[in-house]
């Protein structure tokens, strides 16, 4: 071989082994760093979550491997968060900040369990990244705007609001926390403006009508305030900014209980249908749950499918025969689905399971009663009532039955009871004296007395005055 040919083997040699070293050595590297961030199984994984701890094993084999497998880390992390495991999930998003810097959701996500745990000093610049990758992902403004009010960065978080704001008009929670940036300096009239305005274009958000009424109240405005707290009182309902990226965890959670609570939740916050996702994967997971299927049967109620709802509650029902009140919900939907004969053996079934149950001894008095089975209604109910004293139904049922059976005091002793525990009950005013018309009893005139000290309606009053005078030919009191 000539030396030309010879030098130019040796430097492509030479070049070769360079080259593997660098690769090798970069290769080592990598290893290297993927140990240092790498998370590991977490250790007391509970056993009421079916499938949880098979899952994390799986991904973590996987995680073995070379290249790295970013899903399985990132499926690692996000299912760590909806269980629970937030250690372990701060650790996988950790992970995934360093190899995935690009994505916004990793910081997000990191940034809500941070902050969760009042670490703001930690989450802010996580949420700064957030904006900054996505800034039209409006709840993550919303998100930094609420932890730089925490923080005392009072400009700062009215600017961050502001932007949301701008991507979102009249956004209520974007309001809200201008509004209590208006607060903080002071700028009542100001804070009032924005919360009308979350106020006018969504009435129930008991957000701003909460905070609407301590600032009429310091303007001096205690009426404007009075209403503005009956209306949070009669129906508000506070609620989370909707968060696509954090409500889709809940599709990796694997604990049926939790999976109840936040379909009861989307129920709450007026959304059913986000309830059904929810319900159908904790059915997967425990599938003989009957909370499960009892809040499935009563989310398809709302939704209108009362064959479907009927279906659940009926499974609900042979999974815990002993539960009263899925029992009750039952009956609801079969009333509903106007199934008479399915109805009374429901009722027939649940008394037999649940023989102590005041609800159900209503329900069976109820159908005595209107087949004319005066005394068999008469135990019912009485059992009922004596059961059940802060459920007044029964009562004026079996005061009802006392009168069609002939037993007139024993009718009005129920009544008078009633009273004398709930003295507010105009109903059961209502049935003395409407008996007591017809019957001419001379207490009458006392009982619509009481009636009118109670503040009844104007037009019943009326009524009740018009019947007193035609049957007992004086003026009503």
């Amino acid at each position: 071989m000539n030396r030309p040919l010879l030098r130019l083997t040796l430097a492509f040699t030479i070049l070769l082994v360079v080259t593997a070293g660098f690769f090798e050595w970069k290769t080592i590297s990598a290893h290297r760093a993927w140990a240092a961030i790498r998370p590991d199984l977490p250790t007391g994984i509970d056993h009421s979550s079916p499938g949880l701890e098979t899952r994390l094993a799986a991904c973590v084999r996987r995680m073995d491997g070379w290249p790295l497998d970013h899903a399985a880390l990132a499926e690692f992390a996000k299912v760590c968060h909806a269980n629970g495991l937030l250690d372990s999930a701060i650790v996988g998003y950790q992970a995934l900040l360093n190899l995935e810097p690009n994505n916004a959701r990793w910081p997000h996500l990191l940034a809500l369990i941070l902050a969760g745990y009042g670490r703001l000093d930690e989450a802010l610049p996580l949420l700064r990244q957030t904006v900054k990758l996505a800034p039209d992902y409006t709840v993550a403004w919303l998100n930094l705007g609420d932890a730089l009010l925490k923080s005392n960065a009072t400009a700062d978080a009215e600017a961050a609001y502001r932007e949301a704001l701008r991507r979102e008009p009249d956004n209520p929670y974007a309001l809200l926390g201008i509004a209590r940036c208006d607060l903080q300096s002071d700028r009542l009239t100001a804070a009032r403006s924005h919360l009308q305005q979350a106020a006018a274009s969504h009435p129930d958000f008991a957000g701003a009508q909460s905070l609407l009424a301590t600032v009429f109240e310091r303007l001096g405005n205690p009426e404007a305030a009075a209403v503005a707290r009956e209306r949070v009182q009669n129906g508000g309902h506070y609620t989370e900014p909707p968060d696509p990226w954090a409500e889709e965890l809940l599709l990796d959670c694997h604990n049926p209980y939790t999976l109840v609570v936040a379909a009861s939740a989307a129920v709450a916050d007026g959304k059913p249908a986000k309830a059904i996702p929810l319900l159908e994967r904790g059915l997967k997971l425990a599938p003989d749950d009957a909370r499960l299927h009892r809040q499935y049967g009563k989310t398809l109620a709302i939704l209108g499918d009362i064959s479907g709802a009927r279906h659940q509650l009926e499974q609900a029902v042979a999974l815990a025969p002993t539960n009263d009140s899925i029992q009750l919900d039952l009956l609801a939907i079969l009333r509903r689905a106007q199934d008479t004969v399915a109805l009374e053996r429901a009722i027939e079934n649940g008394l037999t399971a649940c023989p102590a149950s005041p609800g159900l001894h209503f329900e069976a008095g109820v159908i005595a009663a209107n087949a004319g089975r005066l005394d068999e209604a008469t135990k019912h109910l009485e059992f009922s009532w004596r059961n059940g004293p802060d459920q007044s139904a029964a009562a004026l049922e079996l005061a009802n039955v006392h009168f069609k059976s002939g037993r007139d005091e024993a009718g009005v002793a129920v009544l008078e009871e009633v009273l004398a525990r709930h003295p507010q009950e105009t109903a059961a005013l209502v049935v003395l004296i409407r008996h007591g018309i017809e019957t001419g009893n001379p207490q009458t005139a006392e009982w619509l007395k009481r009636a009118i000290d109670a503040n009844a309606p104007p037009a019943l009053l009326a009524e009740l005055r018009q019947n007193y005078q035609r049957r007992f030919g004086a003026v009503a009191p």
